[in-house]
């Protein structure tokens, strides 16, 4: 047997051991997301809206409805709050002096009548605060059904049969977001991913991994300031296992984008620059509405100048249900980026693809979690005859 013939026989059987052993090891998962290498995609039917970065204050009163005093739900007040008078603008002159010197005096008169009365006092006093907890309760509902009638998420009566929805109604980009992958290579299911995002309303934070089944994990890390006009990164590192890998520095006092294996490379930093991965938050805070300029974009390894425009609609078909996604595809010089964005799930990228001559890398989510609340996750697969 030639000696190139025995080698790749030889790593053919490795491949099948390892494989083997994993499947009994229970580092494979239960189920894995099929997707075909390029879908077609259609025109664009769902909205996707800019979301709102802040998250709510609580209301003034947030145990307005649970207060003893006020009414129960559904009932009206007997004791309705006084009409309150519109302030009219004061007038100047002895006259107008005169009359609120005579006004004064008859609050202090009703003051002292008032205090030698405690009873009354205190029935007026669970009186007013009935009516202000009524007053607050109505208000917060009325707002809660503004916000809600506003949100991207499609209504009752506009969802699909067979996709998949958020365990509860999401009106605003995530302070903290999980995402939970599976990583492919040309195909291949090859290991996992996450995806940690947080922000405090002025600095950022996005950290990506992934852990491959075979050789040592990767772990990617962006830093940088918000505002009303999006993300601006200040740095994104890599690392493969505890060594420090391709960087980039967003030097925005100078105008310089220093990037490479050592820091040492540098082009003139633009307006709007983005690393491949604030990309994806970018184009999700904003809904995808980034302008047709090309964007400057690095890898930390190399610079592209991409114009990022919606694609086109598509699903991500999880096996379980579908989950309706927009597209943003860039092409490059010999490679192609895409980023699915989930409009149900606060424009959160559910798969992520990054393809050239040689290679495809792809991240497909298998869980969701917004803020704390687990908003899906990949089902496991059930036990049969065949896949036990």
């Amino acid at each position: 047997m030639k000696k190139p013939l025995r080698v790749f026989v030889l790593a053919l059987l490795a491949s099948v051991l390892v494989h083997l052993a994993m499947l009994g090891s229970g580092l494979l998962p239960d189920a894995v997301i099929e997707l075909p290498p390029d879908q077609a995609l259609r025109k664009i039917d769902v909205k996707m809206q800019a979301l709102a970065l802040d998250t709510p204050a609580p209301p003034a009163v947030p145990t307005a409805r649970l207060l003893p005093a006020g009414p129960a739900p559904g009932t009206v007040s007997h004791h309705p709050a006084a009409k309150k008078r519109k302030p009219k603008r004061e007038a100047s002159g002895p006259q107008a002096r005169a009359d609120r010197a005579q006004d004064k005096q008859a609050d202090t008169t009703a003051e002292m009548a008032d205090a030698s009365q405690p009873a009354a006092e205190s029935s007026k006093t669970t009186e007013a605060s009935a009516a202000t907890a009524e007053h607050v309760a109505a208000k917060a509902e009325k707002h809660a059904k503004a916000e809600e009638a506003s949100t991207p998420v499609a209504s009752s009566t506009d969802k699909a049969t067979g996709y998949l929805y958020p365990a509860s109604t999401l009106h605003r980009f995530p302070a903290r977001a999980k995402l939970g992958y599976q990583t492919f290579y040309n195909g291949a299911m090859v290991g996992s991913g996450g995806l940690d995002w947080q922000h405090d309303g002025q600095r950022y934070t996005l950290e990506i991994r992934f852990n491959p089944l075979v050789g040592g994990n990767l772990r990617y890390l962006s830093q940088g300031s918000l505002d009303k006009h999006g993300l601006q990164p200040d740095s994104l590192q890599a690392w493969r296992g505890s060594d420090a890998k391709e960087s980039a520095r967003f030097d925005h006092a100078a105008g310089v984008l220093h990037f490479g294996e050592q820091g040492d490379k540098e082009v003139a930093l633009r307006a709007g620059a983005q690393d491949v991965f604030s990309l994806a938050f970018q184009l999700g805070l904003k809904g995808g509405q980034l302008g047709s300029a090309p964007l400057q974009i690095t890898t930390g390894k190399k610079v592209y100048d991409y114009p990022m425009t919606p694609s086109g609609e598509t699903d991500y078909d999880t096996g379980s249900g579908k989950i309706r996604v927009i597209v943003f595809r860039a092409k490059g010089e010999d490679d192609i980026t895409e980023f699915w964005l989930a409009p149900d799930f606060s424009n959160l990228p559910v798969r992520i693809s990054r393809i050239d001559k040689s290679k495809r890398v792809e991240l497909r989510a298998v869980l969701i979690n917004v803020d704390g609340t687990e908003q899906w996750r990949l089902p496991a697969r059930p036990m049969t005859r065949n896949n036990r």
